[in-house]
């Protein structure tokens, strides 16, 4: 296995994503996505039974396949994750829908992406909160997470899936998908 398929993360929940947005500029990150990120989690026995995360992703007008296996959730989040970019998220939808796959769950999140040095971090709106999310090496990640002002003892290892499973049962409430805008009939 090649060590670019191992993805090894950290999400902090916070409070003003203006002042990590700012701390992001001041430090020169380098924005390379802004938009809406539109996600899709497919099931299968397989999938269940051996505890991987199969996900369907559209990031502006891009559409990524992943398959992440191995999901260990300690101080870091890691897992081998393999990537396909398609060209046609309907198509692949219908291609995974054919093979027995069943949409699970469905959320979408404002994504902000940034680069600096070899980490990625993102800054995620969602209907139960602001994140961020650094991805690279753990070293990396302390090193980033330090600079932001972030407390690594408040880091979370888990999916986002996670965190609004104990949203929802701290509050009553059913899971359901997490959809910002509705498509009306007329498109």
């Amino acid at each position: 296995m090649n060590s670019k398929n191992i993805e090894i993360e950290l999400k902090f929940e916070v409070e003003n994503e203006n002042e990590i947005l700012n701390k992001l500029k001041k430090l020169g990150a380098e924005k390379i996505f802004d938009g809406v990120e539109h996600n899709e989690i497919f099931v299968n026995d397989v999938i269940r039974e051996k505890k991987m995360l199969l996900r369907l992703r559209k990031a502006g007008q891009r559409n990524i396949l992943t398959l992440k296996t191995n999901i260990e959730k300690g101080e870091f989040k890691r897992a081998n994750e393999f990537e396909i970019e398609i060209s046609n998220f309907s198509c692949a939808k219908t291609i995974l829908e054919n093979l027995g796959f069943e949409v699970f769950w469905i959320y979408e999140k404002i994504r902000k992406d940034f680069k600096i040095n070899d980490v990625k971090v993102s800054v995620d709106k969602l209907p139960f909160g602001v994140f961020v999310e650094i991805e690279g090496n753990e070293k990396r990640i302390l090193e980033t997470a330090q600079k932001l002002g972030l407390d690594i003892r408040n880091g979370l290892s888990k999916t986002y899936m996670d965190l609004y499973r104990e949203y929802c049962e701290q509050r009553g409430l059913e899971m359901e998908n997490l959809i910002f805008w509705k498509k009306s009939s007329s498109g």
